[in-house]
């Protein structure tokens, strides 16, 4: 990407005379916003002021670090085409003026990502990033307790909300467990506040709920990029104590709901616990953490428009990598073996691919976290096994991320070999991995679509919920 905008740089800075004439003056502040991978849009402040023949200037990105302001270490401005382009973050901004919009129509890259973004001089608020509908707003009719609760295993505290209907009682409760990715207690992606939206629900039908931040994230301690799915399960379990000790609780109807990631953690605590009443697994996964991958590339490339004999000819150049990784081999030990087996597919690949990345950056992009190496190596089956208590599992039939025909077999499966029965399975048509009703259902889509979550998705997890009689033996 950077190699495209140098290019624009050398031949915007060896043009001619009458091209480095301006046309306005671009001193003064202009706003956009642009978006990374899953949707997730961030406003950009841009302030300029001239400087000797041409300009010098600051970025502002509110969602991302407050009021910090950060030296643009390059702005190019020629006849109708600005660039911006700050390496210490490796942010790049290159548009065209429209004088019909009065706009720069451009691109920004930040990091690995780039996408389609406008500069004007109109100022752009929080509220007219996203439209968010569905979010709930004060008063609400119930009630919002802030909590803390120690993981003293790991010397952890955790940060949450736990929300309860206003009278007075004992409530069944759903403790809430996060995707992957620091998350926080609302689980917010793209604009959407998925947890905000679930405990709102809940609590107006009788339930009570408790979300937390992740580790090292929000007001959580602990530092979340040296955690694992383990990790994060000894997390769930502090949480789970925590519910217990509290007198508006019916521990006798106290379970786990987990999506994502989040749906893995709630598997590992659910395992042989009878301290959990009941699991609800949204866009949970049943297949192994390698044969996840094969699932996720083939959907990735149907929505390319790849041919299946491409697709499968994909997933053998880089079977040899991906077995590697999955594999219960020290990371530190087979890490050289995984770059040369990623240098080898590299120089073997086509042109085509070689303009989108440099030979260094997929094996930067390679490097992986603790977290995602757990979840390569996870295999859902032998946690499946052993969980005893009521089990409903929803997925949705356009997510791309967590194919649901499978997994959901998978599920039910493991479940009902070892005598749980007690199954709930529902594949619910056209929602994504979000539980959206959506359109072309790629990830990226997540943030244009106002709604957070399909209706009958909550109703359909409340009932259940409130159906099920109270736990024995607690």
């Amino acid at each position: 990407m950077y190699r495209g905008f140098w290019v624009l740089i050398v031949s915007l800075l060896t043009g001619s005379v009458g091209m480095a004439q301006d046309n306005v003056n671009i001193a003064g502040k202009w706003y956009g916003t642009f978006k990374l991978y899953y949707g997730d849009k961030y406003r950009m402040i841009v302030n300029l002021e001239k400087d000797g023949a041409g300009y010098k200037g600051t970025l502002q990105l509110p969602e991302m670090s407050d009021n910090d302001q950060f030296e643009i270490e390059t702005v190019v401005y020629r006849r109708d085409t600005l660039l911006l382009r700050i390496d210490g973050m490796r942010f790049a901004f290159t548009g065209v003026w429209d004088p019909a919009v009065k706009q720069f129509r451009g691109i920004t890259g930040l990091g690995d990502d780039q996408s389609d973004a406008n500069l004007g001089r109109k100022e752009i608020t929080v509220g007219e990033v996203y439209k968010r509908p569905q979010e709930p707003k004060p008063p609400f009719p119930y009630y919002t307790e802030q909590v803390r609760f120690n993981n003293i295993k790991d010397s952890v505290t955790l940060a949450g909300t736990f929300t309860r209907p206003a009278a007075q009682g004992k409530y069944p409760v759903v403790l809430l467990l996060s995707g992957s990715g620091p998350q926080d207690r609302n689980e917010e992606i793209a604009g959407h506040k998925l947890f905000l939206v679930l405990a709102d629900y809940f609590a107006r039908n009788g339930i009570a709920t408790l979300r937390y931040d992740d580790r090292g994230f929000g007001a959580s301690t602990g530092d979340f990029d040296t955690s694992d799915i383990y990790d994060f399960s000894h997390d769930a379990l502090t949480a789970l104590k925590y519910l217990k000790a509290r007198k508006d609780v019916d521990i006798s109807r106290t379970g786990v709901l987990g999506h994502s990631e989040g749906a893995i953690v709630a598997q590992i605590v659910a395992a042989n616990n009878p301290g959990v009443a009941f699991v609800i697994s949204m866009a949970g996964v049943g297949v192994s953490g390698r044969e996840l991958i094969d699932q996720q590339s083939a959907a990735k490339g149907k929505m390319a428009g790849k041919p299946d004999s491409l697709i499968l000819a994909d997933q053998v150049r880089m079977k040899p990598y991906w077995d590697l990784m999955a594999s219960d081999s020290n990371i530190a030990a087979i890490t050289p073996r995984a770059q040369e087996i990623l240098r080898n597919i590299y120089r073997n690949s086509s042109e085509d691919v070689k303009k989108g990345q440099t030979e260094d950056e997929l094996i930067r992009r390679a490097n992986m976290s603790r977290e995602t190496i757990s979840l390569l190596r996870y295999k859902p089956l032998t946690y499946l096994k052993q969980i005893k208590c009521p089990v409903m599992a929803i997925n949705g039939t356009a997510d791309i991320q967590v194919d649901a025909t499978t997994n959901l077999k998978e599920i039910e499966r493991a479940l009902n070999e070892n005598g749980n029965l007690l199954t709930t399975i529902r594949k619910f048509d056209g929602l994504n991995h979000l539980f959206q009703r959506c359109k072309t259902c790629d990830v990226s889509e997540y943030g244009e679509l106002e709604q957070t979550i399909d209706p009958l998705v909550p109703e359909f997890m409340a009932h259940w919920i409130l159906q099920l009689p109270p736990s024995e033996g607690r």
